[in-house]
């Protein structure tokens, strides 16, 4: 296993701390397929999968339900997530499905209510699947990249073959479908900076997609994400951003749900509604692979090959037992685990750090600002002075919110340093 270069050593923190960042497992991503038909040029370059078996096993499925099921009893918890993914969770087959949900539901009796979500690349997706996702009651998102000719350049089958055509037709069906609407949680799109941000946010609204998320490349200081350099001046996912913010905001469009902009605007006033990738907020998600190896976040794949490795699995140990692993512990310390210079930055409060994953660096390990750190820094500095603008002024002042231009916001994240993005050694 490569060496994963904590910013913080779990030994050398102080119990008092271990214990108040620990947080209970409550999520749950189950690979369930391990292999996916399509062949998406910006996905984790780790390769550990093909060591993985194609479809989780009836019996990985038992021994897993098993351990949450004594989990919930020690931790007192009576609600859980399962969030099917994969590869291509739908390769899994409907039976899968069925038993999965039979299974824990006989496991988890009536102490623990689960709830099912699934992430899917929408190929597969038929009627029938549609059918079988409201009798198990699954709530599902598709991915999908834009318009036929932005979404092909990167979604692309093993043959180098497009994949707009056939996840448009299943689009098409569910949006038409409206017994759908409480479980479509709506469409994934990985930012291509090839791509016209309005045409991507109109081509949304003309097909009918109510709720979209854009995410940003994974990318590390050691890979970094198409359009950055490594002097970390450039924000071109900001500029990108901000185009359909603009509109977005302009128009007060509530047919479409943006979450990215939502969540900087709930994270102006309400510092506690963070999540892991933006505001610093603590996770208690844990994946589980195919072959019931238990791993922390599965971005940090990206990180490099086995990087998630923990060494547990379903088969054998306890789940509690990733709350031990230095790689587990370093995830759910949040924005507790930032770096000097995010701490000093005036919208840490809303950035948290950004996404762990986009923090590493094989030579500070994790110890650095996000590699979007000026790219956040510009969007979110935006997004504030736009919402306080609509605000009355007297409103603002009660609220102790001013505004705040991306250029202050460099002069104050390190006074007279404006070079930032770089590694930073210090934890």
């Amino acid at each position: 296993m490569p060496e994963q270069r904590l910013p913080i050593p779990y030994s050398a923190l102080p119990s008092s701390l271990i214990d108040a960042v620990r947080v209970p497992i409550d999520t749950y991503i189950i690979k369930v397929a391990s292999r996916c038909n399509l062949n998406c040029t910006y996905c984790y370059g780790d390769e550990s999968y093909q060591l993985q078996p194609y479809r989780m096993s009836s019996a990985t499925v038992l021994a897993f339900l098993s351990r949450v099921a004594s989990y919930c009893l020690e931790e007192h918890l009576q609600e859980i997530l399962f969030i099917f993914h994969g590869g291509e969770p739908l390769l899994a087959g409907k039976d899968f499905f069925r038993e999965f949900v039979t299974v824990a539901s006989a496991s988890l009796g009536i102490q623990v209510k689960p709830t099912y979500a699934l992430e899917t690349n929408g190929t597969l997706l038929t009627s029938e699947w549609l059918d079988l996702f409201r009798e198990l009651d699954i709530s599902f998102g598709i991915s999908l990249d834009g318009p036929a000719a932005i979404n092909d350049r990167n979604r692309v089958n093993h043959a180098g073959a497009g994949s707009y055509s056939k996840v448009r037709r299943a689009l098409d069906a569910v949006l038409a479908d409206r017994r759908l609407d409480q479980l479509f949680g709506g469409v994934l799109t990985v930012i291509n900076l090839a791509a016209e941000p309005l045409d991507l946010y109109h081509h949304w609204r003309e097909i009918g997609i109510r709720r979209c998320d854009f995410l940003l490349p994974d990318g590390t200081y050691d890979n970094l994400p198409p359009g950055l350099s490594p002097d970390g001046l450039q924000t071109p996912y900001a500029d990108w951003l901000i185009e359909i913010f603009d509109e977005w905001f302009k128009k007060e469009d509530t047919t479409l749900s943006i979450r990215i902009f939502e969540n900087i605007i709930k994270l102006l006033f309400d510092p506690e509604a963070g999540n892991d990738a933006l505001g610093g907020g603590q996770s208690g998600l844990l994946v589980v692979e195919t072959d019931g190896g238990m791993e922390p976040l599965d971005v940090l794949k990206i990180c490099g090959s086995e990087f998630t490795k923990l060494g547990l699995n379903v088969a054998r140990n306890e789940i509690r037992e990733v709350h031990s692993a230095d790689l587990m512990h370093l995830y759910q310390l949040g924005a507790t685990g930032i770096c000097n210079t995010c701490r000093a930055c005036p919208v840490v409060a809303v950035c948290g750090g950004g996404y762990l994953p986009h923090r590493y660096s094989s030579r500070c390990g994790f110890a650095n600002p996000s590699v979007y750190c000026r790219d956040l820094m510009k969007l979110i500095t935006h997004v504030r002075d736009r919402v306080l603008a609509a605000i009355p002024q007297h409103t603002c002042q009660k609220l102790r919110l001013r505004t705040l231009s991306y250029e202050e916001a460099l002069v104050l994240r390190v006074p007279g340093e404006l070079t930032g993005g770089r590694p930073d050694a210090k934890p």
